[in-house]
């Protein structure tokens, strides 16, 4: 079921370069998170972090997955630039 749903979220929105795995967390319902990590060297160090993080909804009569888009996401990206 989470491969579907990372395969589904994959035909909307790219795969990022150093892609490492994907974590699809069940929330209620049919709305899932869905945390995409990759993995860089940098100075040696091996860093992984969350390089997108979507709120969607799971459409199982269709096999459709919606993007929620998140209203603050603007305002969160401004803070810290």
């Amino acid at each position: 079921m989470n491969t579907d749903i990372e395969t589904l979220l994959f035909k909307q929105v790219s795969k990022p370069k150093y892609h490492l795995m994907t974590k699809v967390i069940h929330l209620w319902d049919n709305r899932y998170r869905i945390n995409v990590y990759t993995e860089t060297e940098r100075d040696g160090l091996m860093r992984r972090k969350i390089a997108n993080s979507y709120f969607c909804h799971h459409n199982k009569d269709v096999d459709e997955l919606v993007i929620i888009p998140d209203k603050d996401t603007n305002r969160i990206k401004n803070k810290w630039a």
